[in-house]
C-alpha cells in the first residue's frame, strides 16, 4: 500500500502557565502541530494513509491513539484506516493524542485529509508539446507483486518500454536475482515486449524485493538506453500467526501489593511486514488460574501485566497461573493469534503477627 503525500505545517505551541497543585494530576495538552494528507476520495479499509513524525512531539509517548476510530496509529507513526471511508467533503480532520502518563504530559497532532483534485485530460495538441519538452524516463515504477498470489502463473506483473522504440527496432532482456541468479527462474521478460512474468508464488518473508536490471538493446546490440534498475517488491500477505518470545513467562510479585504495580512484561513477535496491521499485536489473558477474584490485568499494546486486585494473599494463595494471548491485525476476530502461559508466584511479606498456641 502506498501512503498518500503529505505536508506538515508546524502550529506553534501555548504558552505553558504555572502549574497549580491539581493540575499536577491532570494531563497538560498541548497541540503540537497540523499535518495534511493529499488522499483519493475513496479509501479502503487497512490503507496507509501517510506517516507522521510522533518522536518530534513527544519521543516519551507510553500511549498512542486517534480522536477518530476510523484511523488506526502504529509506533511508527503511521497512519491506517481501520474501515472503508468515503470523503464526501472536501477535508476530514482528527487529532493524535500522545500520552506520557508518567510526566503528566499530553501532545495532540492534527491531521487533516484533503481530496485530490482529479487531474484535467490534456488536448492532444498539449500532450505532444509535453513530449517534446520533456525527456521521459524508460522504466515505470517500482513492480508490485502480492506474497502467495495463485496465479495463474505465468503472471505478468509490469512493463517497461523504451521511448527509443520510436526510433529503433528494440529487444528487452533482464538480469539480476530471480532471474539467472538465485532463485532463477522466478521472472522472466519478454524479449519483444518488455512484459515482466512471473512463474510462481514467492514467500515475502523469504524475498522481501528483487532488484533487476534491465537492458534495451537494437538486433546488432546497439544500446540506445542505460541500463534500468528496477525494484519488484513483494506485498506482504498476513500468512504468520505471532509467537511469544518464550515458552514460559515466570514472575513474582509481594502479597498485597496495590493495584498498578507492575509485574512483569510478555512479548511476542511476528514475521509479516513490520509497521503494518499485519504485525499489530494486541495482548489479552484468556484465563486465570484460580479464576477468581481476577486479581492481574493485561495492557493490549504493551504486554505489561499489572496488579489489578489489593486480594494477594499468598497464606490464601501462593500462585497463578494465565493463559495469555497474542492477536494481529490489531486484535481485530480475522486477525492471527497465538497463546502463551505465565506463572506468578506470589512473595511472603511479614503481614502476620506470632502468636502462642495453648498446650496441655
Amino acid at each position: 500500500m502506498t501512503g498518500a503525500s503529505a505536508q506538515a505545517e508546524a502550529t506553534p505551541a501555548p504558552q505553558r502557565v504555572t502549574a497549580s497543585l491539581l493540575q499536577v494530576l491532570s494531563l497538560c495538552c498541548e497541540a503540537c502541530k497540523k499535518v495534511i494528507f493529499h488522499v483519493p476520495s475513496e479509501l479502503e479499509a487497512d490503507t496507509l494513509v501517510g506517516r507522521v513524525d510522533l518522536k518530534e512531539c513527544l519521543p516519551s509517548a507510553e500511549f498512542i491513539s486517534s480522536t477518530d476510530g476510523n484511523f488506526k496509529i502504529l509506533e511508527d507513526g503511521s497512519v491506517y484506516t481501520t474501515s472503508t471511508i468515503s470523503l464526501s467533503a472536501e477535508r476530514k480532520n482528527f487529532t493524535i493524542l500522545l500520552n506520557d502518563i508518567q510526566e503528566h504530559v499530553q501532545k495532540k497532532i492534527h491531521v487533516s485529509l484533503v481530496k485530490e483534485e482529479k487531474k484535467t485530460e490534456r488536448t492532444r495538441h498539449a500532450r505532444d508539446t509535453v513530449l517534446k519538452r520533456t525527456k521521459r524516463r524508460w522504466g515505470p515504477i517500482p513492480s508490485v507483486m502480492i506474497e502467495n498470489s495463485l496465479g495463474p502463473f505465468p503472471l505478468q506483473i509490469q512493463q517497461v518500454q523504451s521511448d527509443t522504440a520510436q526510433n529503433y527496432t528494440i529487444y528487452y532482456s533482464a538480469s539480476g536475482p530471480g532471474i539467472d541468479q538465485d532463485p532463477k527462474g522466478l521472472f522472466y521478460i519478454e524479449r519483444e515486449t518488455g512484459n515482466i512474468f512471473a512463474t510462481r508464488a514467492v514467500d515475502r518473508e523469504q524475498y522481501p524485493s528483487f532488484q533487476i536490471i534491465c537492458f534495451a538493446t537494437t538486433p546488432d546490440g546497439y544500446s540506445p538506453e542505460v541500463p534500468l534498475l528496477h525494484t519488484i517488491r513483494i506485498e506482504d500477505d498476513n500468512d504468520n500467526a505471532p509467537y511469544f518470545t518464550q515458552d514460559l513467562f515466570e514472575f513474582s510479585v509481594p502479597e498485597n501489593s496495590k493495584p498498578g504495580i507492575v509485574v512483569g512484561k510478555v512479548t511476542a513477535e511476528d514475521k509479516d511486514e513490520p509497521y503494518t496491521l499485519h504485525t499489530a499485536l494486541k495482548y489479552r489473558i484468556v484465563s486465570q488460574n484460580p479464576p477468581i477474584p481476577p486479581v492481574f490485568s493485561l495492557h493490549g499494546d504493551t504486554g505489561v501485566i499489572s496488579v489489578a486486585s489489593p486480594q494477594l494473599d499468598r497464606e490464601v494463595e501462593s500462585g497463578y497461573l494465565l493463559l495469555i494471548e497474542a492477536r494481529d491485525m490489531a486484535g481485530q476476530p480475522f486477525g492471527l493469534c497465538t497463546t502463551g502461559t505465565v506463572t506468578v508466584r506470589i512473595e511472603d511479606t511479614n503481614d502476620n503477627a506470632p502468636s502462642f498456641r495453648q498446650t496441655q
